[in-house]
């Protein structure tokens, strides 16, 4: 009785031991986790787009009107009166306002104040039977008038390494045409006054220039488009309405405030 419980003992303890070693233990894997470093992106900094003034003052190096010729309305022949040449010293003054659409090209508006030259008196000499000598010369002096355009301006700026900043400029707009003198015609015995009064009209201007640290110089071909006619004061006669254009080379300093 002894021997078998003895036995059947045993054979707990194998069969214990045995189902130990069956038992697979799962494999353990470790999982390897990688880290992904991302650079990051360069930070691009957007240009500073800033408004500008500019204060401008300029001086005419070369200026001209259109030729007019007095065109009677009665239909008279026609006297020509002006050959279109100037004298003494047209100039003007001006003030823009710009903003920077991108680094190289503003966009704005301005205003000027142009006083335009004198013309020049014109001479002719003829002759007419029974008229004094004095009287076979005509003076003719065409009036003059002053403007005020008004208009849309742009710049571009070719930026360099250096202070030194070129630039193309335009400007597009409408010129009123006020102060209108006027015009006078004399044989050496009578003298006519004619009342000269001038229509507004196209502006443009296109040039170029350079700034230095917000000083600038810079050179402009600008024309203010007119038309005139005239009356003659004592006799009440008229003109037709005819081409007055006034087109100058200006050459012109400023400054420029940055807001």
């Amino acid at each position: 009785m002894k021997k078998l419980a003895l036995l059947s003992l045993i054979l707990s303890f194998s069969s214990l031991a045995f189902g130990k070693e069956a038992i697979v233990q799962p494999a353990i894997e470790e999982e390897v986790v990688q880290e992904v470093i991302v650079a990051p992106a360069p930070v691009v900094e957007a240009p500073v787009l800033k408004d500008h003034i500019y204060f401008r003052f300029g001086g005419n190096l070369w200026d001209r009107y259109s030729k007019y010729s007095f065109d009677p309305n009665n239909g008279d022949p026609s006297e020509k009166i002006s050959n279109g040449k100037t004298k003494n010293f047209g100039y003007e003054f001006a003030i823009e306002g710009t903003r920077s659409i991108t680094p190289e090209f503003e966009l704005g508006l301005g205003v000027a104040y142009q006083v335009h030259n004198k013309n020049k008196s014109k001479s002719e000499t003829e002759t007419v039977i029974l008229r004094a000598p004095a009287a076979n010369t005509i003076t003719s002096t065409m009036g003059r008038y002053n403007s005020v355009p008004v208009y849309v301006t742009g710049k571009y700026n070719f930026h360099t390494d250096s202070p030194w900043t070129p630039y193309l400029k335009a400007n597009l707009g409408y010129s009123f045409n006020i102060n209108e003198k006027d015009s006078k015609e004399t044989n050496g015995i009578d003298s006519y006054s004619y009342k000269t009064k001038v229509k507004n009209g196209l502006y443009t201007g296109i040039g170029a220039g350079v700034e230095y640290n917000n000083f600038l110089v810079d050179i402009m071909y600008q024309t203010n488009f007119a038309k005139a006619s005239l009356k003659n004061k004592e006799t009440g006669e008229t003109s037709k309405n005819k081409k007055f254009n006034y087109s100058a080379v200006t050459l012109s300093v400023g400054y420029k405030l940055d807001m």
